[in-house]
């Protein structure tokens, strides 16, 4: 299952080549298959955005001519996924670092890790976030198990 989910996440980072020469359409459907309907994801400063806040961000960045860059793309755990992507748009460089946990080949939570100086003063590491967040992924797949009782 998380080689599909790779494929699509592979799929959707080539929307974000630069140029955003690709039809709104297939921008959607590329995003539908990456992301649950229920999709959530927690961004570094606390807030919680929900998949159609995420689609208005990401739609927004391609407009521009975001060019999006896949860095690592790493399984720590059940269903679970570290992931480093770089975004650059013209002069602006940046980088986003999330964990994120699929369900059902597709993307259902992610959270995003702090990875600037000021946030890890006592932490040489963003590590000790990853694992945090590893957690907190185990414990959701933990909940999802309970929710259907059985797996045969």
């Amino acid at each position: 299952m998380s080689y599909q989910f790779e494929l699509a996440l592979r799929q959707y980072i080539a929307a974000f080549d630069g140029t955003s020469n690709i039809s709104p359409s297939e921008f959607k459907s590329r995003f539908d298959n990456l992301y649950q309907k229920n999709f959530i994801f927690h961004t570094k400063d606390g807030n919680i955005l929900t998949r159609e806040e995420v689609y208005e961000r990401e739609s927004s960045q391609l407009a521009s001519g975001t060019k999006v860059t896949l860095i690592h793309f790493r399984k720590i755990g059940l269903e679970c996924f570290d992931i480093k992507v770089g975004l650059a748009n013209g002069e602006e460089h940046s980088t986003i670092r999330a964990v994120t946990t699929m369900s059902i080949k597709q993307a259902a939570v992610s959270r995003e890790i702090d990875e600037s100086p000021e946030a890890n003063v006592f932490i040489l590491t963003p590590t000790s976030k990853v694992i945090e967040a590893e957690v907190k992924s185990a414990a959701y797949k933990w909940k999802e198990f309970g929710t259907y009782g059985t797996n045969m």
